[in-house]
């Protein structure tokens, strides 16, 4: 394992911490329930104009594991055709950042990403016609060893694309790794690290585990390791999405894998299904009263402590999670859970 950033051989146009500096276009909440589509795939372009899975958040399209090796010639053509498709049709669509006007009847496309299979592949990407339309990479199976590779593809691309590695190896079950890799990822790209992704397959795989269909990921080895990932990387500023959930006939579990994975602020669910769609966007919704305390938080004159819905808020502690209420209840919308204690009373004078 390198011993400091400086021994990673970051290139030099990477020094400045950009994951702090740049400003979101988006939330990573707006991820919401994401699916994974094989490049090869002859719909995407339909789900971008949402002429199919019309509520999908967002898509990744992808040239690695959903993609044989014989295969892969036919999407990488695949991709520049829909390039080409895009780009002639892209006035038909609005980017997800753009508010509705009456003006303007187009569909609000999906957030669309590009899985590549190595940092070779995702360099040769940057010679694609029109690869600027696309929101940015997901990076896979990123850890110390191989972030070095990734820096030196990415700072090709366009600075304002999107990146969401994967944290998805053996040398993620190692603390002290990932300490040195938030640190290393605040300094390392030129651009914006929207969220890292948990690869629950690929850790099982390195436990020689599958995930078991009778429990959620969290009463697992990989659940406990999404903690200590959420421990070591979100204190210094960073997203991290939740682990696919691969059974079809479990939606029971499936929905208190969600509401875990709600609880601890990831931002985003892979779904395998269209099915699973709506059952992702359901848990990301805000309870009305836990809006409203967010507002009570944020409030300009609210009290140092203060009691609103029978429960104790302090706006210096609480102040991080109320904003990212908001944020999600912007993407989600609100859902009613019975009538609530509307005075705001202080706790202390």
């Amino acid at each position: 394992m390198p011993e400091n950033l400086a021994s990673l051989n970051l290139p030099a146009q990477a020094t400045a911490s950009h994951h702090q500096a740049q400003a979101y276009a988006h939330h990573p909440y707006q991820l919401g329930a994401s699916l994974y589509m094989p490049a090869t795939r002859q719909d995407i372009w339909q789900v971008i104009k949402r002429d199919k899975l019309p509520t999908i958040n967002s898509i990744i399209i992808c040239l690695e594991d959903a993609v044989s090796h014989s295969d892969v010639e036919l999407a990488l053509i695949q991709l520049q055709s829909l390039l080409n498709t895009w780009q002639l049709n892209a006035d038909s669509i609005r980017n997800p950042s753009q508010s509705h006007d009456k003006n303007n009847n187009h569909p609000n496309r999906p957030l669309v990403f590009v899985r590549p299979r190595n940092p070779e592949m995702l360099r040769g990407l940057a010679d694609f016609d029109h690869i600027e339309l696309i929101d940015g990479f997901v990076l896979p199976k990123v850890d110390l060893f191989t972030l070095p590779k990734w820096v030196e593809a990415c700072a090709v691309h366009d600075e304002h694309q999107l990146l969401m590695p994967t944290l998805e190896t053996a040398a993620v079950f190692n603390p002290q790794h990932n300490d040195e890799l938030a640190a290393a990822f605040k300094e390392a790209f030129n651009q914006t690290v929207f969220a890292l992704r948990i690869g629950g397959n690929d850790l099982f795989a390195a436990l020689r585990l599958r995930r078991p269909k009778d429990s959620i990921v969290y009463d697992t080895p990989v659940g406990m390791l999404a903690y200590q990932l959420l421990g070591a990387f979100v204190p210094h500023g960073f997203y991290l999405t939740a682990p696919v959930f691969e059974y079809l006939d479990q939606p029971m579990l499936f929905m208190q894998e969600l509401n875990r994975d709600v609880s601890l602020g990831l931002v985003g669910k892979t779904v395998i299904h269209p099915s699973q769609i709506a059952l992702v966007q359901q848990a990301f919704c805000v309870p009305s009263s836990i809006l409203e305390e967010a507002q009570q938080v944020l409030h300009a004159e609210a009290k140092a402590v203060f009691k609103f819905n029978n429960t104790m808020l302090e706006p210096a502690t609480h102040r991080s999670w109320a904003a990212e209420i908001i944020n999600r209840a912007a993407v989600f919308g609100t859902i009613s859970d019975g009538p609530s204690d509307f005075d705001c009373l202080p706790l202390l004078n």
